[in-house]
């Protein structure tokens, strides 16, 4: 269900082809409460169930085609998907309510319609990170006002103090620990004037809660990439091969919008960008996104259970097909 970086950067060409769909099986049941303290999730059945998506969009064009469809129904048949792992996390690239002004056609803000938030709760999101180059849009009172939100509607809000302080901050989810962060500048304020964390901030919160916990399993979420491009640059190497020297269990990258190839570096799941589980962008490169799958339990090495490909204009599920 659910090697070394350095090689796998350099080898992606060959690892294009990794990572695709797997046979549909019954919805499992939900399980964990991604709220519960580490001391209530029940002992007895410590393996975890994480599925992971991209960016999600719930403004501009998604916004307009809720309108004609509904919001329910955005999600298609990835809800089958979310629903299925004990946990779901993706990444919320707008905040919800009116966006600051300045954005332009080259450097939009990107808000949100808070009515898609009870759609995604419905279709099986548990989480939502925060920690983007979009977080600000709407100013620090926005970021505050989206995470209320969530949580009203039963999502967990992640990285928020990340955004504001530009610290990693390692959050408790359920059985596991995530670390989310934003890792590409913003070009407007006032998210610009926020300083980025280093590959050694990052490598030393993750340290931090593995010394903490060293039996739990620490998810980096990072939201980095060159919009458009397929192959991961000189930072996010830098950021990854810091996480995974710190004990990350797994890495997880989004934020350039297309799909990533994925790789394992000394036993640590390492997905290189999941491109967009929902949003409207036009460019058919971004158009399919990724559900990656992962199977966690405390002291083992992450297993990849499988990894879906979606529409992310309709929510269909495809196999995933072979990356240039």
């Amino acid at each position: 269900m659910r090697s070394s970086i350095i090689s796998a950067i350099s080898v992606i060409a060959l690892l294009s082809g990794a990572a695709c769909g797997a046979a549909d099986s019954p919805v499992a049941p939900r399980r964990l409460n991604p709220s519960a303290t580490p001391s209530a999730t029940p002992s007895a059945n410590p393996t975890v169930t994480l599925v992971l998506g991209g960016d999600v969009l719930l403004g501009r064009g998604v916004a307009k085609r809720a309108q004609r469809v509904g919001w329910g129904r955005l999600l298609g048949d990835a809800t089958r998907l979310l629903r299925r792992g004990d946990l779901a996390i993706v990444n919320l690239e707008s905040p919800l309510g009116p966006c600051l002004p300045g954005g332009t056609a080259r450097a939009p803000r990107l808000c949100g319609d808070p009515r898609g938030l009870t759609a995604l709760k419905a279709a099986g999101v548990d989480a939502a990170s925060l920690a983007n180059n979009h977080a600000l849009d709407a100013g620090p009172e926005g970021l505050r006002r989206t995470a209320g939100l969530l949580r009203r509607v039963g999502i967990r809000p992640l990285g928020v103090q990340a955004v504001l302080t530009g610290r990693p901050q390692a959050e408790a989810l359920g059985p596991l620990t995530v670390v989310a962060v934003n890792l590409m500048r913003p070009v407007l304020s006032p998210g610009r004037a926020v300083a980025l964390p280093s590959p050694a901030a990052v490598a030393r919160e993750i340290r931090r809660t593995r010394r903490a916990a060293p039996r739990r399993p620490v998810i980096l979420l990072a939201h980095l990439g060159r919009e458009y491009d397929r192959y991961p640059g000189p930072r996010e190497r830098a950021y990854g091969r810091a996480a995974v020297a710190a004990g990350a269990t797994a890495v997880v990258f989004h934020g350039a919008h297309v799909r990533r190839a994925r790789a394992t570096d000394r036993g640590a799941v390492v997905h290189l960008g999941l491109g967009n589980l929902l949003f409207d962008q036009r460019d058919p490169r971004t158009r399919t996104g990724a559900l990656l799958t992962l199977r966690l339990t405390p002291g083992r090495r992450a297993q990849v259970v499988a990894e879906h490909c979606v529409d992310n204009h309709t929510g269909a599920v495809m196999a995933c097909p072979p990356l240039p």
